[in-house]
């Protein structure tokens, strides 16, 4: 028996086959009440009447979330994924303006052109989102299209269709809704795909269509063909333009009239100043035909008659209600909300008018009456607007949790199944379940037994959200939710655009600070091209003190790194050829050694310590890591490798896992533990504060709640008698695992048999507690995990000295953060909590000003009665902190004002929309911090930056801001802005005494540095990793026409100087033939240089130069020509001069590069003669020829 057989058992509820029947003739408008189907049982139900019904369906719930838990439970029961679509609301409900939210948009396109298919189908939302204006089917239907691989098309007019249906050109593909052309390459996002295409023509041929990744930007796949659907709700055309613009300013001309005759003067003339202003801009660009943030808001003008998803119904389908009495309080609640609204704004001047952006709700009734309507209500409350013909009344239950009560459990289904019932359960762990079965005497129908008229307990696996019993069918369902109280997500909805980390493409923008690893700290003026005797070449132009320029060649951008050091003041500049960037190195190389010595100290420790080894995987541990509901990362996989290669050594574990929250350490460190006590030891987990122990004793409980595992929480929110109750079981063994704060630390606690500790944040524990912790380290294992990134660089210098894992990958599935920067606005604020409320949610509110926290606290409980609003600042004992975390996190409170003291380990799930008053006087990393606050769960997260009215922005917090806002629209809601991670990560690894050093002379040169002093401490040779500079008088240069964005050459010139084999040369010419097409002669000839200084490397050559009309080329310290050599070579190549340490070749030809390869191949084995030692009989070979064959650099 599977999942998807289940809902077979529906076809025997009373009354099914007459209302399938009912529902199925011809022109049926039969409507017809359901009541006594609770939520959990209405998936089950509505996936088969699907299967028999075979037409489009709509469903019209209550609330977004509820469509979202619909569309789950959907197609758990087997419902095809593409057959079924959630069509949400669109953002300008509420907002207007800022930002285009293509994800919404594109979902909306895709529930629309799915109902118009006339096909089989199911979409889900709220009243709201269906009767939403939108453009008719004829507007948007006919222009969506099919792009086939093998057929031929002319590329400019789809680049041209592309823009007529909204989509944005853009340098890099990233979100839905853009594409970028590179000559015979394009790159779009289409609204309603999973992830973006790369078409790519052989002259007018479509040669391939390949999905890619946007992080990598690589190509991974291929389809056949691709559908492009409009990215916009709205299709501009003149006649629509000419004819809206005209009503806009008609429109424009009233309101400034009626705004005229306020009384407030000085009020009205700032109203019609701001409306002249917006509207006035908005008309500029409806002119010229462009798609524009916030265009939605003038659909009634562009299309006056009333269109929404209804008008795409075809006449064959059944509408269905979802608690029919929930949805019209909802829909009169938003209505009633964005009407008042929309009154504000206009009365200030923010919008033009007051028409709804829905449809008229009696209107759209009597076009919902048209069709036959299925009215879903557990109480049997049906709508006055739609009389019921017909009332079916069932009997459906939710179940009560059975987790840690399985006596009763195996009572409950022993009578159940007296009773002649069937009871089903659904799990992720069915091996386990059926252990359980049998240890409680419950008999289990063999695997794959048919659910029939016999009664019986079935265990299939799967995953539900929750159970139900249905007594009409004689069926009680229980999921892991009944079974061990985890209730866990389903499904993750369509992947969501991340954007393109900060760190990687953006990292390098002009005037940057940038450091040069000779000449010191400088800014960064641009990447420039330079034309020297007729060859062309990218340079990178940086200014130093006094003005001075230096053009340093792009393909040695190694040498440059942006700096990142202090985040308030900027860096002094150093001088070309002063002294004072030699004693900065220094010093800092000297520091470098202390920090190296004392790890080297630590890991030496280790190293001598010696446990017996943990094992291999048990059933068990694959089981339960199996019932991980989410997908693992690439990054967490190898962290979870990590942990358990250390397990399984016979050496005690000291690792440290980085990552930011919700990324997935918790994971990690809970499938070590349960590796530890199934080998019999105990476990302890260390966290900093009462809320995060709360937060892991959940998730352990939780994740473990299906094994014979006994988990225990140690901290002052726990009463005297549970904690003796715990410290006893810790004692005799009975507690397996216990979560807690530093209270573990205590004397009183003893352990039985204590295997390994988990300590979360140590960073936040006193210098007594870390001491405590150094002692532990030698007597257990350790894994210790920090919310603070570390970057790769740092981890990679002290790599060997501390085992380390980095998560630098975040979860699919998170959506990005819409980020609003506005004027405050009591009315906007108000409007923001009331929404958060609206769906059950939490706000944090930050004001960053202890002295007025509680006027601005009793300001908002005025704003929002209803609102339990509680304060948190610095200024507070930690214990009093700590209780109002805690309550917030429980959900005691619904908005919390603080400071920027946020928890920075708090993961609170619910709290979705964060306030942020006076942002203007906060630091860009400071914002990203508090913005990654929200948006930790599959809902939509809002941040609102806040600055004081009227107030004149300085140009940093203008830049400060938009910055907020642009990478908000890159879809980044979870990418934090590195320079802050890198310094928090430095700070928190080395101390704030490295802190100090690293600023001097930037994080990268810091990282280079310790490596380098880690090596020379371990008695290793230190060699520098920097290949040959050649310097040739040819063109090597990414011309702007074969890669356009300048970010993205600076990109690839990184990629070129990191070559380090040939293998590298050919992934990096994968990727540009991938991403760009062919790569033109001078990127080809760019290539052929680094194989070519590859080759240097390999041979002893350390440069090789132009000099006038020679080329110079000299030897690395260690390699010399012998006098037999030289003879030879001289002989061979006349008019060469070749000495002990270098050659000097004559200009005598255009072919440059093929004189200079044939010089370096006989080199590479002359200098191999001369390193082989002296006493060795020499080899005897012929003089070589001057005509040897060339190395040529050709396509794979």
């Amino acid at each position: 028996m599977i999942l998807n057989d289940l809902p077979l058992l529906v076809d025997r509820l009373p009354h099914l086959d007459n209302l399938v029947t009912t529902l199925k003739s011809v022109g049926a408008t039969h409507h017809t009440l359901i009541e006594g189907v609770v939520g959990s049982a209405k998936g089950f139900v509505l996936s088969r009447l699907y299967q028999r019904l075979q037409k489009p369906l709509l469903i019209l719930t209550y609330q977004q979330e509820q469509a979202q838990k619909l569309w789950e439970d959907i197609l758990r029961y087997g419902v095809p994924a593409e057959r079924v679509s959630v069509l949400p609301a669109g953002q300008s409900l509420f907002l207007e303006g800022d930002i285009t939210d293509f994800r919404v948009i594109g979902e909306r396109m895709n529930a629309l052109h799915l109902l118009a298919q006339n096909e089989p189908c199911i979409v889900i939302g709220t009243l709201e989102a269906a009767l939403q204006r939108t453009s008719p089917p004829q507007d948007l239907l006919p222009y969506q299209f099919a792009l086939t691989a093998g057929t031929s098309i002319e590329l400019e007019k789809v680049v041209r269709r592309l823009v007529d249906m909204g989509y944005e050109p853009a340098n890099t593909v990233t979100q839905p809704g853009e594409f970028s052309r590179r000559g015979g390459i394009l790159d779009v996002y289409p609204s309603t795909a999973e992830a973006p295409v790369r078409i790519e023509l052989f002259g007018d041929e479509i040669e391939s269509i390949r999905p890619f990744d946007i992080t990598t930007q690589r190509s991974v796949g291929r389809h056949a063909f691709i559908d492009i659907a409009p990215a916009r709700e709205v299709r501009l055309t003149y006649d629509k333009i000419e004819r809206a613009v005209r009503a806009i300013q008609a429109t424009l001309a009233q309101r400034k009239e009626e705004l005229a005759q306020g009384e407030n003067r000085k009020e009205a003339r700032e109203a019609i100043d701001r409306l002249t202003d917006r509207v006035s801009g908005d008309v500029a660009r409806l002119e010229q035909a462009t798609y524009f943030n916030g265009l939605e808001q003038y659909l009634p003008y562009l299309v006056p008659q009333p269109v929404s998803a209804l008008d795409y119904l075809p006449k064959e389908s059944v509408v269905i209600w979802d608690e029919p009495f929930q949805v019209k309080e909802h829909w009169e609640r938003i209505v009633t909300d964005s009407h008042s609204l929309r009154e504000r704004h206009w009365s200030r001047g923010e919008t033009l008018d007051l028409t709804p952006i829905t449809c008229d709700y009696e209107t759209s009734i009597a076009q919902i009456k048209a069709f036959p309507n299925l009215l879903f209500s557990l109480l049997g409350r049906s709508l006055p607007e739609i009389k019921a013909h017909t009332q079916i009344s069932l009997h459906s239950a939710t179940l009560n949790s059975y987790r840690g009560r399985l006596p009763q459990l195996a009572d409950e289904a022993g009578t159940w199944l007296a009773n002649e019932c069937r009871v089903v359960l659904v799990s992720d762990q069915p091996h386990r379940v059926r252990e359980i079965c049998a240890e409680v005497n419950l008999p289990v129908q063999p695997k794959g037994s048919k659910i029939g008229n016999q009664p019986g307990l079935y265990v299939i696996e799967g995953r539900l959200r929750s159970g139900f019993a249905f007594t009409d069918l004689h069926l009680y369902l229980l999921t892991d939710a009944e079974l061990f109280g985890s209730a866990r997500p389903v499904v993750a909805r369509r992947r969501v655009a991340g954007g393109i980390a900060i760190s990687s493409v953006l990292d390098l923008r002009e005037n940057d600070f940038v450091v040069h690893i000779h000449h010191g700290i400088g800014i960064y003026r641009g990447l420039v091209k330079r034309n020297s005797e007729g060859n062309l070449r990218d340079y990178l132009l940086i200014e130093y003190q006094g003005g001075d320029r230096l053009f340093i060649p792009a393909d040695q951008i190694d040498r440059v790194q942006r700096y990142v050091g202090g985040d308030a003041n900027s860096p002094s500049l150093n001088k070309i050829g002063g002294s004072e960037w030699q004693r900065a190195t220094r010093k800092v190389k000297e520091q470098a050694q202390e920090i190296a010595a004392e790890l080297i100290q630590l890991y030496a420790a280790r190293q001598a310590a010696t446990r017996l080894s943990f094992g291999e995987d048990t059933p068990w541990q694959v089981e339960m890591e199996e019932a991980f509901p989410y997908e693992e990362t690439p990054d967490q996989l190898r962290a979870i490798l990590d942990v358990k290669r250390d397990l399984e050594q016979d050496r005690p574990m000291d690792r440290l896992i980085c990552g930011d929250v919700g990324f997935g350490k918790t994971e990690v460190a809970l499938r070590a533990a349960f590796k530890v006590v199934a080998a019999g030891k105990q476990v302890a987990v260390l966290c900093p504060t009462t809320v995060l122990a709360a937060q892991h004793k959940t998730t352990f409980s939780e994740r473990l709640a299906a094994y014979p595992l006994e988990v225990g929480l140690m901290s002052r929110f726990r009463t005297r008698q549970q904690q003796l109750q715990t410290v006893r079981g810790l004692r005799d063994g009975t507690v397996d695992v216990v979560v807690g704060t530093h209270r573990l630390l205590s004397k009183d606690i003893k352990f039985k048999d204590l295997g390994l500790v988990i300590v979360d944040e140590e960073q936040r524990f006193g210098v007594q507690h870390k001491e405590r912790l150094k002692q532990l380290r030698t007597q257990v294992d350790v894994l210790t995990l920090s919310a603070t990134p570390i970057p790769r660089t740092l981890s990679m210098a002290l790599s060997g000295l501390r085992d380390m894992s980095v998560i630098e990958d975040p979860p699919e599935g998170r959506m990005p953060v819409l980020t609003y920067v506005r004027e405050y606005d009591d009315e906007m604020v108000r409007d923001a909590i009331l929404r958060e409320l609206e769906r059950e949610g939490q706000i944090y509110f930050v004001h960053n000003r202890v002295e007025s926290i509680y006027h601005v606290a009793s300001h908002l409980q005025q704003l929002v009665p209803d609102a339990r609003i509680q304060v948190g600042h610095g200024q507070m004992s930690e214990d009093e902190l700590e209780k109002v975390m805690y309550e917030f996190y429980h959900h005691t409170y619904d908005i919390l004002i603080c400071t920027t003291i946020i928890e920075n380990g708090l993961d609170v799930s619910n709290a979705n929309t964060i306030i942020i008053d006076n942002s203007d006087h906060m630091g860009l990393s400071q914002l990203y911090q508090l913005r990654g606050r929200v948006g930790r769960s599959s809902r939509q997260a809002y941040a609102y930056l806040y600055y004081r009215k009227n107030k004149q922005l300085s140009e940093i917090a203008e830049a400060r801001l938009s910055a907020m806002r642009e990478f908000s629209a890159l879809g980044s809601g979870f990418k934090v802005a590195m320079r802050d991670l890198e310094i928090r990560g430095m700070g928190n690894l080395l101390g704030a005494q490295q802190h100090g050093a690293m600023v001097n002379v930037g994080f990268d040169l810091y990282c280079q540095l310790l490596a380098q002093a880690v090596q020379e401490l371990k008695g290793e040779e230190v060699v520098e990793d920097i290949l040959p500079s050649v310097d040739l008088p040819i063109s090597v240069h990414i011309p702007n026409e074969y890669i356009p964005g300048e970010a993205e050459r600076i990109y690839f010139y990184k990629r070129m100087s990191g070559v380090r084999s040939v293998a590298d040369i050919e992934n990096l010419l994968a990727e540009l033939e991938d991403r760009f097409g062919d790569p033109p002669k001078s990127v080809w000839t760019a290539l052929a240089v680094l194989r070519l200084r590859l080759r240097c490397k390999e041979a002893g050559i350390a440069s090789i130069k132009t000099e006038g009309t020679s080329i110079g080329i000299r030897f690395a310290p260690q390699a010399r020509l012998n006098p037999e050599a030289i003879r030879l070579l001289s002989y061979s190549f006349k008019g060469h001069r070749f000495t002990a340490d270098g050659v000097i070749i004559p200009l005598t030809s255009t072919k440059v590069m093929e004189q200079v390869e044939e010089v370096i191949l006989v080199l590479e084995r002359a200098l191999e003669e001369g390193r082989k030692p002296r006493n060795s009989p020499p080899r005897r070979t012929a003089a070589p020829s001057p005509r040897l064959p060339q190395p040529v650099l050709g396509r794979k």
